[in-house]
């Protein structure tokens, strides 16, 4: 007897988001970002999460307590921005991840 093929699970299937400098790619837990920045850049489960929310939202700005939702394994506003300055730390540029005031964040695309 077979065992039908699971779909991969949303963590590790790729997401891809095309920008004015290139494409931005994450496939399981590594981000691949366009040229110069050539590197793969390997996130840990929490700024992943946060990444793949980000760029789903293709820029748009996520307020805390949407991505809060979005992320329920998170657990509260300082654990979502203690994974958001992790995030940060691991890209070769942190200002791609904006803090909108009073509004939450956005991805600079």
């Amino acid at each position: 007897m077979t065992i039908p093929a699971q779909p991969p699970a949303e963590a590790d299937s790729a997401l891809r988001l095309h920008t004015s400098s290139g494409e931005i790619q994450v496939c399981g837990d590594t981000l691949h970002l366009p040229p110069p920045n050539t590197a793969p850049v390997q996130l840990a489960p929490g700024p992943l999460a946060v990444m793949r929310a980000l760029m789903k939202a293709q820029g748009a700005v996520l307020s805390r307590e949407h991505l809060l939702a979005m992320l329920p394994h998170c657990g509260s506003e300082h654990a979502l921005e203690m994974w958001v300055s992790r995030l940060r730390q691991a890209l070769p540029d942190p200002s791609m991840v904006k803090t909108v005031v009073k509004r939450g964040y956005r991805l600079v695309v």
